[in-house]
């Protein structure tokens, strides 16, 4: 003989109800999730306590789910999320090297000189190169060399014009440490005026291209200074090339 529960239905019933009831709530869930998203990035934890409520909500209260089913589910969500996770990473790097990125069409860049805008230059001993934009409203112009604290450490006068000039790496006549350093110039009216001032383009050899946090390429120069392609304004043999050249 079967028990009968206090509402006049059986066991049996229950659970063919709480089953259909866990089933619908599961389907509405599952719609409304795959109505916003598309595919395997689609999952997320809120949707699963989403189901897992449903699931605990709807169950058989006579026979009711172990918890270590509970656990097992958690841990399988895991695994997939980490999954899905690894696999979207894998899919930005694939597209940064066959297309949102286009690294390759970087690499030949690597060993060659390159001018970059709003960038730092590195100092290793040898003079460091820079230009200038160069203003025919000045008097004259100084250049002015700071750490990367942003304390000036260099100033001396420089030619009002866009050729290629150097700082000797000398402060206070002995040779500054190695390192990235600021160059700017300020430019001054005949009465000492300050009329503006701008950060040099600095030159430095490509020596990596990678991508970024942000899985964007970056240029990698001398010094691990990094730039973004868009800061290159010129490319061209590195000094040790151009002097075997000459020789």
């Amino acid at each position: 003989m079967q028990a009968v529960s206090p509402t006049g239905s059986t066991p049996q019933n229950q659970q063919s109800q709480s089953t259909a009831a866990a089933a619908q709530a599961a389907q509405a869930s599952a719609s409304e999730t795959e109505s916003k998203n598309t595919g395997l990035n689609a999952v997320d934890f809120q949707n699963f306590l989403t189901l897992l409520t449903a699931q605990l909500k709807n169950q058989d209260p006579l026979d009711p789910a172990d918890s270590t089913e509970f656990v097992a589910q958690l841990a399988q969500f895991s695994s997939v999320e980490q999954l899905v996770n690894a696999n979207n990473k894998l899919d930005s790097i694939a597209d940064a090297l066959g297309g949102g990125g286009n690294i390759d069409k970087y690499a030949s860049w690597i060993g060659k000189q390159a001018e970059a805008t709003d960038a730092p230059a590195f100092f290793d001993g040898d003079p460091v190169k820079y230009r200038l934009s160069g203003s025919s409203e000045a008097a004259y112009v100084q250049t002015v060399i700071s750490d990367r604290n942003g304390a000036e450490i260099a100033r001396f006068p420089s030619v009002n014009s866009t050729g290629v000039q150097t700082w000797n790496g000398l402060v206070n006549g002995a040779p500054a440490p190695q390192g990235a350093y600021a160059v700017n110039a300020i430019y001054y009216a005949a009465d000492g005026t300050v009329l503006g001032q701008e950060a040099a383009n600095t030159f430095g050899g490509v020596r990596e291209v990678r991508l970024n946090a942000e899985g964007e390429p970056s240029i990698v120069l001398d010094g691990g200074v990094e730039v973004t392609p868009d800061q290159i304004t010129g490319l061209g043999a590195l000094e040790e090339e151009q002097q075997q050249a000459a020789s």
